[in-house]
Parts: C-alpha cells; structure tokens; sequence
C-alpha cells in the first residue's frame, strides 16, 4: 500500500471551515516521506493537483464519510471537512496506480451556476442515478492557466482530469453524472478532450431571474455577472460543437416538467416521479451558505437590473458566437 501522509490537522480541528478551492497548502506535508508502490486506498479521491511538486494529493476517508462526500451539495467541501489522511503520488506513477476500470462515459453538466444543477443532482440520485456534485480537480485544471499548462509534460492535465473521474467511477460507475463548478467554463474542451467517452449537458435559465438570483446570493455586480455569462456562453457554443453528445437544459423546463427533462440526460433510468415530486418541495443546498434560509432576507440593489443590459454589452463586446447560440442567447433575454 502506499504510505499516508499525516495531516497536520485532524477532522474535527477543519470544523466547519469552508474553501473556494482546494489547494496543496491546505494541509501541511511531508512531501519527502518515502513512497512506497502499490496501489492507492480503496476509499481515496482525488483532492487536488500539486503542480510545483508534480504530484496528485489524494483525500482518504472512511467509508461513512466517502458516502456523505459523494451525497453532498458541493462535493469539494464535504471533502475537505471530512478528510483522515492524505495520499501523495508523483504524476510519473499516476496511471500505474489508477484502478483498473472499464471504459468511463460520463455525463459532464456545465452550467452558470443558479440554473438547478444541484437540484438535477438530487432529481437524479432520487431516482437511483449515479450522480456527484462538483469535484474540485476538474475546476483546478479548467482553470489552469495556458502558460503554467505549456510547462507541463504533455498529457498530463488531461492524465489528472481522467484520475479524477476515474475514482469517482470506481465509486458510481463509469457513467456517473458529474455536476461541474461554474469555473470549469473557462477551458470546458479540456474536460471533454481528457474524458472522449463523455456526454455534455449545459443548463440555462431566463437571464433576468438567473441575474438576480446571482445578485441575491453572491451579492455580484451587474458587470460580475455579466462577464460570468459571457464565459458560460462561450462554453457553451464550443461544446455545441466539440462534443457529439451535447443536450441543453433549461431551468424552467426542470421545474415545469421535470420527469420529461430528465429523460434526456437519463434515458434508461427508471424514474421515481414520487422521489422526484419530494425532491422539489424541498431545498436541494439545504445545509450550505447558499440555502434558501441563508439568503432569503438579502436585499436586490434595485439599480441591479437596469444596469445589467449595459454591463452585459460591455463583456459581450468582442463574441463571436454561431447562429444557434445567438438564437439561444436571445430566447434566453426573453423568458
């Protein structure tokens, strides 16, 4: 087996602390202890990327925690809560101590955030669906600036990407539904590139109530907001093109004919409308900063609308986007 590295700090001592990202310097490492060959624990997930060090962190958990990690809203900080130990690998061995596992066919959900992607996770575990919300290893590496990219041998972010999912397939299967953070739009084609098996789904909502929602939780200004629209579009149409299996959701459609939208990202599952129907009388980020309860009191700037056609014309000044996501575009102005 490979040797644990010991964390610094315990599961109890991480509390309730929660990271925008997970990094390497989250815990401190002894990244020279000795590495021992084998093959990596069986409850173990890739927590994120060491780049200056070329080496793969992997969170091991126990079981109990593995499935509260894999049920959670927002995967990444359950995982850094629930941590027991970590992993080091260097990226050379990476392949030799993945899993064997069977082809992976992914469906990878991309979305602005606030267009019900959580609750698609939910709709779908509701109806025994292999689904997980927002590995953070996939956002590291979508992220991943071109330059510190280029520094890296060839293949290997596409070689973390493909470790990621493969652990989480060992979990759920190879055709697991990964709901990706909103920050994977910006190189979204790196993601399909390293999984050639996946399906893309994209989720949009009405602009005008995704704008506001995004202002309501996150207190965004209407060049924020923008901006993450002009990403979520471009990410858009070049997955429209990139990836053969591609299917567009809309919120609307989620919440007014849920069993319907969800037969096209799930064809073959066996829907439970009754799981389904409990699933939308609830609040599926119950629990987290952005529940209902946490932000319902938080007050609408009411210059925020008015000011979000001239912001959004500013972000969207140099697009160059094809017809149908221009049409989609518009009809997305329109609801």
């Amino acid at each position: 087996m490979l040797r644990r590295l010991i964390l610094c700090h315990t599961a109890e001592t991480l509390g309730e602390h929660v990271r925008d990202f997970l990094a390497a310097d989250d815990f401190a490492l002894n990244l020279e202890a000795a590495f021992e060959a084998g093959v990596l624990p069986p409850d173990a997930l890739a927590y994120c990327a060491d780049l200056a060090c070329e080496r793969v962190l992997f969170s091991c958990h126990t079981r109990d925690d593995m499935r509260a990690i894999l049920a959670a809203p927002f995967m990444y900080t359950e995982q850094f809560r629930r941590v027991r130990s970590i992993t080091s690998v260097p990226f050379e061995r990476l392949a030799e101590l993945l899993p064997p596992a069977e082809p992976m066919q992914p469906t990878l959900v991309f979305s602005p955030g606030r267009t019900g992607s959580t609750l698609l996770v939910r709709m779908l575990t509701a109806s025994g669906v292999a689904a997980v919300s927002e590995p953070d290893m996939l956002a590291q590496m979508a992220q991943l600036p071109r330059a510190l990219a280029r520094m890296l041998p060839q293949g290997t972010r596409e070689a973390l990407c493909s470790a990621c999912v493969a652990l989480l397939a060992r979990e759920l299967g190879p055709r697991t539904v990964i709901k990706l953070r909103s920050h994977c739009n910006e190189r979204p084609l790196v993601l399909v590139r390293a999984l050639p098996g996946c399906r893309a789904v994209f989720m949009v909502r009405g602009i005008a109530q995704w704008a506001l929602s995004r202002h309501r939780v996150f207190q965004e200004s209407p060049m924020d907001v923008a901006y993450t629209l002009r990403h979520a579009i471009d990410a858009l149409d070049k997955l429209r093109f990139a990836c053969a299996d591609f299917t567009l959701v809309w919120f609307e459609d989620l919440i007014a004919r849920p069993l319907e939208t969800l037969r096209a990202i799930a064809p073959h599952a066996d829907l439970d409308p009754a799981g389904i129907t409990a699933v939308l009388r609830a609040d599926s980020q119950e629990g987290t900063i952005v529940a209902r309860s946490e932000v319902a009191g938080r007050t609408i700037d009411e210059n925020f609308l008015p000011a979000l056609p001239a912001a959004w014309q500013e972000a969207s000044a140099s697009a160059e986007w094809s017809a149908p996501t221009q049409a989609l575009l518009a009809e997305m102005w329109r609801r």
